[in-house]
């Protein structure tokens, strides 16, 4: 019976894996996760994807110090995957290797720190995140009990982040649904970029305005692919707005 305890126990526990090449700051971080009751699970890059896919994932955090390179292409293909897209992928940079911080935004990233990360920083985010799953699972979930809301052609369910046009349908992460959902609160009004960072970002955390232009365009990206049309308009040096047609073709 302790042993099934045990078993039940190890797979309830929120569970972040990580990628690192450094045994010893692995060692380190699966100790600060643990004292908050996270599990860990130290993977290489090769096989992250195949392991993610496997069991529910709270995040993945991607440790670029030795190869930034490979952390990208990592990142891209933990996004490219449609089961492990949705997880949560943190990159932590090297001091000095800034310059990946784009290149990982492009390839999907959620969050980049860099090292060295603020261990209070990173539990922070953590903590925000829902556990394994968590938030598909909870019927008490605020957002669950949103009513689905209809903008022209578009039909939004915030209990699942998806967005359905006609019979097909997109599931969105975090930051691009909040950003589309403060979009379609006024249709055809443009709003600037800190609107967007208010609204789609946690208060304590500082955001550069490309980073929203990355978000952005993601969105934009996986609107018109749903479409067939673009929605989303960038008015130069000002904002974004969005606009709704009257019904699917």
């Amino acid at each position: 019976m302790r042993q099934l305890d045990r078993m039940e126990n190890q797979y309830t526990k929120p569970l972040v894996l990580i990628c690192s090449g450094n045994a010893n700051f692995y060692v380190l971080l699966a100790h600060i996760l643990a004292s908050e009751g996270f599990q860990t699970l130290l993977l290489g890059e090769e096989e992250v994807v195949d392991q993610a896919a496997l069991r529910p994932i709270t995040a993945i955090i991607l440790d670029s110090a030795q190869d930034p390179e490979l952390t990208v292409r990592t990142c891209a293909a933990i996004k490219a995957n449609e089961i492990t897209s949705r997880i949560p992928t943190i990159a932590l940079i090297s001091s000095g290797n800034e310059r990946y911080y784009l290149a990982l935004l492009k390839a999907g990233i959620d969050e980049n720190f860099v090292r060295p990360v603020s261990p209070a920083r990173l539990l922070a985010y953590l903590g925000s995140l829902p556990h394994n799953g968590a938030d598909d699972k909870q019927p008490t979930d605020p957002a669950r009990e949103e009513t689905a809301a209809i903008f022209g052609a578009l039909r939004i369910e915030p209990g699942r982040r998806l967005v359905r046009y006609g019979d097909e349908g997109a599931q969105f992460g975090r930051i691009e649904f909040n950003l589309l959902r403060c979009l379609l609160e006024a249709p055809g009004r443009v709003r600037s970029r800190l609107e967007l960072i208010e609204a789609a970002w946690p208060s304590n955390r500082y955001v550069q305005p490309r980073t929203v232009d990355v978000h952005v365009a993601r969105l934009r990206r996986e609107l018109e692919r749903l479409t067939g049309r673009p929605l989303i308009r960038t008015i130069r040096a000002t904002g974004y707005a969005i606009d709704i047609d009257d019904g699917a073709d």
